[in-house]
């Protein structure tokens, strides 16, 4: 095709009434053949060039009528559960983004033609907007008789996904249909979604007993603990800084970074001491002994460790000589004597720099200490009170029916968990279980990729701004040698933004998300962040020009028509448009800048019992 060809599809169809001028033409030449005598010869010629030139117009005809009948869009389509297992099964190497096509100049061109159009006026009636139905359909509809099931290489999920899109615009709806697939691959996914939104949770359920793997699924929110599995977050760890540096980053410290230093400090103090015991740290315990029993569990480190040096027996003599001498009347002071008999005699023998760290709290003088980690008790407080306690702090050696379970178990296992934070009732206590989620996942990240072959781990988390920490752009930046495949699904960069306190912070976010999902978006920073990464193209437009002029003295007057193919620099995909999609429809930004225009089918299936 010539550079200089041009054409538009939502000009008046004059190719059918071309075709049918020829036809009526034909059917007149016919007429004067029969009423009159002339010879048959030419009359056939005739009819013979006449028909060429009619079915030489028909399908410019039917070309035009289609592109204008795919603007009135596509209804919404649905796709039940074992459809889906069945795509999974027959094309294990992919993965299912729903219908699309792919988004080329000349829909570019396409769209920004009827920008400037009256659509009603080009389809008439059915170009009206519903009143029920949100966006503008024929930004689907300029393509869609080129569309087709939208699938990309499954291996590429490691580099993971954004999903974007306001309320409504089907964010959950598209992680049901990928957390449906995921499931199908036997693969673990986590869902962590701070809304608790019945129909994730579902999907997860359903999903699984379709699979014939019903014991595989497990749920968790606070709001209804009766049904949930009993979660430990701080079970999984390299070292025992790591559980200290989680909790403590929760502790939003308005004096300043040394007061969650400390805080920090005297968790690993504690945690150290504890590992010691070979006691497990929990929440419930970490709380206990911050509030007032540091003597208590200094008296249990001294004694283990002690044990360990001079013997079980010989150093309980040994303890027991000294306290009483030192005729101690309670704790506290049995705490000191210990304290002293560790330097005066278990150090001279082996010494322990982690043990000493607690000893040092145990000194520390009772009202300052309080001050100093007042940011983070109340954080202790809120994830251990009431039923949190148990569901967050779980023993195995109590009589509590519900299982225990952890993230490390749960991609173990290849299990589905669902982690509803009931955000909306408790925004602050939701925030706090999601961020220590992502915590324990990048530690568990951390120990796949130092000990094990990595396997791919689908978390999904919606809402992600209000769980969003340093974790999971660790996750974003190192996740992907672990087999780790992130989904993080938001309605605007701003929140990422309000929640880091750091722009900078927020774009690593953005900028580790290779595939970008857009929905319909309303904030226009958010829908410049998405044309940006599209490139920009050339649109061609007919520029008409008119003019008219007189000669001297008036007498000759002269004017003049014309038109010019004109080109201009335009958006691939214009950024408008993104804040008047419809109902789950999307533009995806794939890697390597394969673009595509799609809708997603919702998912139908049996519900979960």
């Amino acid at each position: 095709m010539s550079e200089w060809d041009y054409t538009s599809y939502w000009r008046k169809n004059y190719e059918a009434r071309e075709a049918v001028a020829w036809g009526s033409s034909m059917l007149a030449g016919t007429a004067v053949q029969l009423i009159t005598e002339m010879p048959v010869t030419p009359y056939l010629i005739t009819l013979g060039v006449q028909a060429g030139f009619a079915l030489a117009a028909i399908p410019r005809a039917l070309r035009v009528h289609r592109a204008k009948a795919c603007l009135v869009g596509a209804d919404l389509s649905f796709i039940t559960l074992e459809e889906v297992i069945e795509l999974v099964k027959r094309h294990p190497h992919e993965f299912y983004f729903g219908e699309a096509f792919p988004w080329r100049q000349r829909h570019g061109q396409y769209a920004f033609e009827l920008q400037a159009m009256d659509i009603e006026a080009i389809i008439g009636k059915r170009g009206r907007r519903n009143a029920e139905v949100k966006g503008t359909k024929w930004i689907h509809g300029i393509g869609m008789d080129e569309e087709e099931p939208c699938f990309r290489p499954a291996d590429q999920r490691s580099i993971h996904h954004l999903v974007l899109g306001t309320t409504g615009a089907g964010k959950t709806r598209w992680f049901d249909l990928a957390i449906s697939q995921c499931i199908a691959r036997g693969e673990p996914v986590i869902v962590i979604d701070p809304k608790g939104d019945k129909g994730l949770a579902e999907t997860c359920e359903r999903t699984c007993r379709a699979m014939g793997k019903a014991s595989l699924f497990k749920y968790f929110h606070p709001a209804h603990p009766d049904k949930s599995v009993r979660l430990s977050l701080t079970k999984n760890y390299g070292r025992a800084t790591e559980v200290a540096s989680r909790v403590a980053v929760l502790m939003k410290s308005e004096a300043g970074d040394p007061f969650q230093a400390f805080a920090q400090m005297s968790l690993n103090s504690v945690i150290q001491a504890m590992l010691i015991c070979n006691i497990l740290p929990t929440l419930v315990g970490l709380r206990r002994t911050l509030e007032g029993d540091v003597p208590g569990l200094t008296i249990k480190v001294v004694m283990a460790f002690g044990s360990k040096v001079f013997g079980e027996d010989e150093f309980a003599r040994m303890a027991d000589s000294a306290i009483l001498s030192a005729k101690v009347r309670n704790t506290e002071e049995k705490a000191k004597v210990l304290r002293k008999v560790y330097y005066n005699d278990i150090a001279k023998v082996e010494a322990n720099t982690d043990l000493e760290g607690l000893l040092t709290m145990l000194e520390h003088e009772r009202s300052h200490f309080s001050k100093m980690i007042a940011g983070l008790l109340p954080i202790l407080v809120m994830l251990t009170s009431g039923e949190m306690g148990p569901l967050l702090s779980p023993h195995i050696d109590d009589e509590d029916p519900r299982r225990i379970s952890d993230l490390n178990s749960v991609i173990n296992a290849d299990q589905v968990l669902y982690l509803g934070l009931d955000s909306l009732a408790d925004p602050m206590v939701g925030s706090t279980i999601g961020s220590l989620a992502l915590a324990d996942l990048a530690s568990t990240a951390g120990e796949i990729y130092n000990h094990r072959l990595p396997k791919p781990v689908n978390i999904f988390v919606d809402e992600a701004a209000e769980v969003i920490n340093d974790q999971l752009i660790q996750l974003l930046n190192k996740g992907r040698g672990a087999g780790i495949n992130l989904y993080i699904a938001t309605q605007t960069i701003a929140d990422f933004k309000a929640r880091m306190g750091d722009e900078a912070k927020a774009m690593q976010v953005l900028g580790n998300a290779n595939n970008i999902i857009c929905l319909r978006i309303l904030d226009t920073d958010t829908q410049e962040f998405v044309a940006k990464k599209m490139t920009p193209t050339r649109y061609k437009y007919v520029m008409r020009t008119q003019g008219n002029s007189a000669g001297e003295g008036g007498v000759v007057q002269g004017g003049n028509v014309g038109e010019r193919l004109m080109q201009e620099e335009g958006e691939r995909f214009p950024t408008a448009l993104l804040g008047e999609l419809p109902d789950l429809e999307y533009l995806a930004v794939f890697a390597g800048g394969d673009i595509r225009k799609g809708r997603l089918p919702i998912l139908t299936g049996p519900t979960a019992n």
